[in-house]
C-alpha cells in the first residue's frame, strides 16, 4: 500500500474508534436506575405503600426597633407609576473658591499679605560659600601604615615586587599559546 492510503485508513480507523468511545461512554449515562429493593420484594402486584408527613408551619415574629425608623435607606425612593428610583437625587455641593491669579510680571507688592513668604531667607557668610574639594594623594604615596595610595581604589596593602613564572609549555586543547622569548 501506498502512503497516502496507509494515512486514510489510519484516519478512519481513528475515527471509528473515537465514535464508539463515544457511544460507550453515552450509554453509562443513560443506563438503568438500579431497582429498589423493596418494590423486588413485595413484587409488582402489590399496591405501594401509603405515606403521610405532617408538618407544621413555623411562626416568626420580627421584634420592630425604632433604629429603622431613624436611618431609612430608601428614604426619598419612589416606587408608584412607571420610573421608579432607589435613591433621593443627589445634592451638589457648593463649589470651593477659586485661586487668586497673579500677573507673571508682579512685584512684591501685588502679592497679597496671607500668600507671602513669612519666612526670611538664610543668610550666608563669605566662607560658607567657598568650595573646598578634599585633596587626594598622590599616585604611589604610602601612608603610616605601610599601604600605597591606587586612585579610585584608596590605600591599598602593598603586593610587594611582580613575580615571572616561566613555562615553556604551555598548551590548551593541543595547541601551544603563544611564543615570548
Amino acid at each position: 500500500m501506498k502512503d497516502k492510503t496507509k494515512r486514510t485508513w489510519l484516519i478512519v480507523l481513528g475515527s471509528l474508534a473515537c465514535v464508539a468511545l463515544v457511544i460507550v461512554i453515552a450509554g453509562q449515562f443513560g443506563s438503568k436506575r438500579a431497582a429498589d429493593p423493596v418494590q423486588e420484594k413485595a413484587g409488582s402486584s402489590e399496591s405501594t405503600p401509603q405515606v403521610s408527613i405532617e408538618t407544621t408551619t413555623p411562626s416568626v415574629q420580627i421584634a420592630e426597633s425604632s433604629a429603622s425608623e431613624t436611618s431609612d435607606p430608601g428614604a426619598g425612593a419612589d416606587s408608584d407609576g412607571t420610573e421608579q428610583t432607589i435613591q433621593a437625587d443627589p445634592v451638589k455641593p457648593e463649589a470651593p473658591e477659586k485661586p487668586t491669579t497673579v500677573a507673571d510680571d508682579h512685584t512684591g507688592e501685588d502679592v497679597p499679605q496671607e500668600e507671602r513668604n513669612a519666612e526670611t531667607p538664610p543668610t550666608y557668610t563669605k566662607e560658607q560659600t567657598t568650595v573646598t574639594e578634599p585633596s587626594e594623594p598622590e599616585a604611589g604615596s604610602t601612608n603610616s601604615g605601610g599601604q600605597v595610595y591606587v586612585p579610585g581604589f584608596g590605600y591599598v596593602d602593598n603586593g610587594g615586587g611582580n613575580q615571572v613564572v616561566e613555562d615553556n609549555s604551555i598548551y590548551e586543547n593541543g595547541n601551544k599559546i603563544g611564543s615570548m622569548g
